[in-house]
């Protein structure tokens, strides 16, 4: 179900998304700090849905606006809900047709997990900045994350987060932030990070050129 999840969200103002059957959180793109958030939004959906149903309706679909987004339901069936957050914005058509083609899907995925239990979330400890890994220090040509403070940090990694949505358009936004997580749990210098970027990039001109662009941006360690 996550690559199911994932697929979504390359669409253009797809920010996460998550599967609920019979108001339990089954697999989520979510930052794992909402869960709890998302098992009360999973309750009402499907107390809503199962209230349309229960009036002889057939509204399958369910917008909640929030302050800058928008929180969307689709009923699959059978108690299961695909929740998707996204930007208030979204061709809602194109949206609605991705998730038609991936219902059954995502329903035989649900009934393969069914009898399984939902694995807890992965914890991924970072090397402390007070403890570098020896290979890091003797190896990066960059400035590696540690060393630098934190708001010169965010301004490269919204330089970057740019420069890679100058190549594949809006799905840089969900992109950069697997391969800055998986880049941080590595403890790899900054060049490394630009090496993970690129390979979003299928054009092999436009990937060269956003190396060269990336790399030439960051601070010198």
């Amino acid at each position: 179900m996550q690559s199911i999840l994932k697929d979504l969200e390359m669409l253009g103002g797809v920010q996460h998304g998550c599967v609920i059957h019979q108001e339990v959180v089954k697999a989520s793109t979510f930052p794992s700090i909402l869960n709890e958030n998302l098992t009360g939004v999973a309750k009402v959906m499907t107390q809503i849905f199962m209230g349309v149903e229960g009036i002889q309706r057939d509204h399958r679909e369910l917008h909640i606006e929030l302050e800058e987004n928008l929180l969307i339901g689709y009923w699959l069936e059978n108690g299961a809900v695909l929740a998707l957050m996204a930007d208030k914005n979204i061709n809602l058509a194109l949206i609605k047709t991705a998730v038609r083609s991936a219902t059954a899907k995502l329903l035989d995925a649900l009934s393969d997990s069914v009898s399984e239990p939902t694995p807890p979330p992965t914890v991924v400890e970072l090397a402390s900045p007070a403890e570098p890994p020896e290979a890091q220090a003797d190896n990066a040509p960059m400035a590696v994350a540690e060393e630098l403070p934190a708001d010169v940090l965010n301004v490269h990694m919204e330089k970057l987060k740019l420069l890679l949505a100058e190549q594949i358009g809006p799905a840089a936004r969900v992109v950069f932030g697997r391969a800055q997580n998986s880049w941080q749990a590595a403890g790899e210098p900054l060049t490394d990070l630009c090496g993970r970027l690129a390979e979003f990039i299928d054009n092999e001109d436009k990937r060269a050129e956003f190396i060269r662009r990336a790399t030439t941006s960051l601070p010198k360690g």
